[in-house]
């Protein structure tokens, strides 16, 4: 299966994304990608999650399960 990254928008400035990096759509501006960085919590973001007591999953993405 083949994702066309285009398809989605930038999550950060709504451009075309190119990349998907730190679990989100981006494009190719070093802002944008540096905002997905910094909004997950770096490479081991999700480890970083878990070690605060927190479930690895945002919380947006979690939704209706967690009710």
């Amino acid at each position: 299966m083949v994702i066309n990254f285009e398809d989605y928008p930038c999550q950060f400035c709504g451009k075309p994304s190119k990349n998907f990096v730190f679990a989100a759509f981006v494009c190719d501006d070093e802002t944008c990608i540096e905002k997905a960085r910094v909004e997950r919590g770096g490479p081991g973001g999700h480890m970083k999650r878990k070690a605060e007591g927190k479930p690895i999953l945002p919380d947006d993405m979690l939704g209706e399960s967690r009710k």
